[in-house]
C-alpha cells in the first residue's frame, strides 16, 4: 500500500531518526554516490552489503521464487537458458541448504534433454533437461546445480532453495500466507519504539530486519509444506539506486527461510523511477525470473500467482522521485488469457477435492471504482476520462488520478479486476490470497473465499502476521483465522511489537551445529492456542532418542548428524525436549 501522505508527514522525523541513532558508518575512499532526488542515502547501503546481482542465469525453472515439489523416484523437468550455445554433458545435481551443518550432495541421472520454449523468458535458448529423483534422496529442500558444456567451455550454475524432495505428499497438509514484508522501508521507523525490531540497515547483520527475521524462525519452526508470499518485499521509493541494495538484502532474507517459498510481485517491487536505468519488474526478473506462474502440491493443490501490478514501465513510473502516480492493481489482457489458459488445462484433469487458489498481491475485490466516493465531482471527471480510453495515464487522468490516491488510496485501480473474479469462479478457484493494504480482512463471496493478510511491514493493523492454512480432510480447516471474525497468526506475543517478544521460540542449551552430542530445547508457545513444531537438531553422527515428542533422524554427513523433533506445544506454555544418544 503506498501511505505516501503518511509517507511525507515522516520522512523528515526518519532522517532526524536515522542520523542520532542508527549507527555511524565508515565512509569508503571513493567517491559517493550521487544522490538523484529521493531521500535515500544509497551510500551507506553500499558499505552494508555487497551487491552481487542477477541470481536467475542459466537456470530458469525451477528457482528460489517457483520452487519444485517433488516425490522421491520421480521426474523432474529442468529449464535452462544456454544463451545460444548447444549444450552437452549434462550433470545435475541437488545440494544441502548453505545453512545447514550438514552438507550432502545427491546426483540426478539425467534421462533427456531437448531444445524447447519459455513462457516468460522470450530471448532465451531453452532446453528442457529431464532427470530422476533417486528414492533415497531425504525429504528436505534442496539447492539444485547444473553444468554443461558448450562450445568446448564448461558452464555450471546453481539456484538456491530450488527443489523440495518428498516422501510423499499430504492429503492433509498446510501452507503460510504472508505479505507486505518491505526491506528497508522507512515506515518501519515511523514509531521510535519500533527501532529495534525494524533494524533499519543494521551493520550487524543479525539485527537487520529483525522483525522479518523472526517471522521466519517462527515460519521455520511450523514447517508448513510451503509458503506463499503475495508481493512488496522490498520499498523502492527512497530512490531509484535503492533496489539493487533491496533485491539484494530480501533475497539473501529468504534464504534463511528452510521451505520452499513462493512470490509474486506487489506495487513496491515493480516501480520504474528512471525510464532508463531503473526498472523494478526488470530486478525481479533478474532475482526471482517470471512475474507470474502456476504450481501444484501434487494432486492436492493447484496455485496461480499473477502479478497484479502489471502496467506499462511508463505507466510504473515516478520520474526519479518518491512520487510515484500509479501503485493500484491491474492485471492485463496478456496475463488474464495466460490465466484463463493455464485454470483450463488444470481443470481438464485436476483430481475431485483439489484445492485451486489465486495468490496476487491486490485482491479483485477491492476496486477503485467502488471505493471512490461517486458523490466527489473530482471522482466522477476521473472515471468519465478513464471510460473514454481505458488509461488511467492519459494526460488529464495522470495527475488527478495521483491526487485522488492520495485522498482515497488505490486498490484495484486498472483493468480486469471482474475478468479476474469471474475466471476464479468459471474454473472454481475457491481461494485468494491477497496483500497491498496492511490490514487483516476476509471476505466471503458465494464459496470463494478472498483472504488479506497484514503486513510483516511494522504498520501492519492490528498487529504484523501472516497466516496459517490447514486442508483437514480435503477442506480448509478454520486455522486461517487466529482470533475474532479476521486476524492472522501475530508474529509478536499479543501482537506487541514494541517489546519484541515473539509468539513462540525453541531456544537451546547447546550451540545447535552439530558439534553436541547431548541436546535439549526449550520450546515457548505464547500464542491462544496450541501449536505443532519441528525443532531441527544437528548433532555428532549417531543413533539418538528424545524425551518428547517424535523424532525423525535425517541425514548424516562428516561426523554431524541432522534430525528434527516434531511436537505440539499447548497454548501459553513451555516444554523442553532433549535429544541424546540412544
Amino acid at each position: 500500500m503506498k501511505y505516501l501522505n503518511r509517507f511525507y508527514q515522516t520522512a523528515f522525523l526518519i532522517v532526524l531518526f536515522a542520523a542520532f541513532f542508527l549507527p555511524p558508518l565508515k565512509m569508503q575512499a571513493a567517491a559517493p554516490e550521487v544522490q538523484d532526488g529521493g531521500i535515500g542515502n544509497t551510500t551507506n547501503h553500499a558499505q552494508l552489503i555487497s551487491v552481487n546481482q542477477k541470481k536467475v542465469n542459466e537456470i530458469i525453472y525451477p528457482l528460489l521464487s517457483t520452487p519444485a515439489i517433488k516425490k522421491q523416484g520421480t521426474s523432474l523437468t529442468i529449464k535452462v537458458d544456454t544463451h545460444g550455445k548447444s549444450p552437452s554433458n549434462w550433470k545435475v545435481s541437488l545440494k544441502s541448504l548453505e545453512q545447514s551443518p550438514v552438507q550432502k550432495e545427491y546426483s540426478l541421472p539425467v534421462t533427456s534433454s531437448r531444445q524447447t520454449s519459455s513462457y516468460w523468458k522470450k530471448d532465451g535458448t531453452i532446453y528442457d533437461v529431464t532427470v530422476g529423483i533417486p528414492s533415497n534422496v531425504p525429504e528436505q529442500l534442496y539447492d539444485l546445480a547444473i553444468s554443461y558444456t558448450a562450445n568446448g567451455t564448461a558452464t555450471s550454475d546453481t539456484q538456491a532453495h530450488a527443489v523440495k524432495v518428498v516422501n510423499d505428499f499430504k492429503k492433509d497438509f498446510s501452507f503460510i500466507h504472508l505479505t507486505d514484508i518491505h526491506v528497508a522501508s522507512p515506515r518501519n521507523l515511523v514509531k521510535p519504539e519500533y527501532s529495534k525490531e525494524a533494524g533499519y540497515w543494521n551493520p550487524d547483520p543479525g539485527q537487520r530486519w529483525l522483525y522479518l527475521q523472526k517471522t521466519i524462525k517462527e515460519i521455520n519452526l511450523q514447517k508448513p509444506d510451503f509458503v506463499v508470499l503475495s508481493g512488496d518485499l522490498v520499498f523502492g521509493q527512497m530512490n531509484p539506486g535503492e533496489y539493487k541494495y533491496e533485491y539484494e538484502e530480501v533475497y539473501k532474507m529468504l534464504k534463511k527461510l528452510s521451505v520452499p517459498v513462493y512470490l509474486v510481485p506487489g506495487n513496491h517491487d515493480g516501480y520504474a523511477q528512471d525510464l532508463t536505468l531503473t526498472d523494478g519488474l526488470k530486478y525481479w526478473n533478474d532475482y526471482f525470473g517470471p512475474h507470474y506462474f502456476s504450481f501444484d502440491y501434487g494432486p492436492y493443490a493447484h496455485f496461480v500467482g499473477l502479478n497484479t501490478f502489471d502496467w506499462d514501465k511508463i505507466d510504473r513510473s515516478g520520474n526519479g522521485t518518491v512520487s510515484v502516480p500509479t501503485w493500484g492493481g491491474q492485471v492485463r489482457d496478456e496475463q488474464l488469457q495466460w490465466m484463463k489458459d493455464d485454470l483450463a488445462k488444470n481443470a481438464a484433469s485436476a483430481p475431485a477435492g483439489q484445492l485451486s487458489a489465486v495468490l496476487a498481491h491486490n485482491n479483485p475485490l477491492h476496486q477503485d471504482r467502488d471505493i471512490w466516493p461517486a458523490d466527489d465531482p473530482e471522482v466522477q471527471t476521473y472515471w468519465k476520462e478513464y471510460d473514454r480510453q481505458h488509461n488511467p495515464q492519459t494526460p488529464a487522468n495522470l495527475a488527478l488520478g495521483e491526487k485522488l490516491g492520495l485522498k482515497y488510496d488505490q486498490l484495484w485501480h486498472g483493468e480486469n479486476a471482474q475478468q479476474v473474479i469471474d475466471t476464479m469462479k468459471q474454473y472454481n478457484v475457491t481461494l485468494g490470497l491477497h496483500g497491498h493494504t496492511h490490514k487483516d480482512q476476509i471476505d466471503n463471496r458465494n464459496g470463494l473465499l478472498f483472504a488479506t493478510t497484514t503486513s510483516i511491514e511494522l504498520t501492519g493493523d492490528p498487529w504484523i502476521g501472516y497466516r496459517t492454512f490447514h486442508m483437514n480432510n480435503g477442506a480448509l480447516d478454520s486455522s486461517y483465522i487466529y482470533e475474532g471474525t479476521d486476524r492472522s497468526l501475530p508474529v509478536y506475543q499479543e501482537g506487541n511489537t514494541a517489546a519484541g517478544v515473539m509468539s513462540f521460540q525453541a531456544d537451546f542449551s547447546a550451540p545447535n551445529d552439530g558439534t553436541a552430542a547431548d541436546q535439549t530445547a526449550t520450546v515457548t508457545n505464547r500464542l491462544n492456542r496450541p501449536i505443532t513444531v519441528s525443532v531441527p537438531f544437528y548433532m555428532k553422527s549417531g543413533v539418538y532418542k528424545t524425551t518428547a515428542g517424535t523424532l525423525n533422524q535425517i541425514d548424516e554427513k562428516d561426523g554431524k548428524q541432522e534430525m528434527e523433533v516434531k511436537l505440539t506445544i499447548p497454548s501459553n506454555s513451555s516444554q523442553s525436549v532433549t535429544v541424546s544418544p540412544s
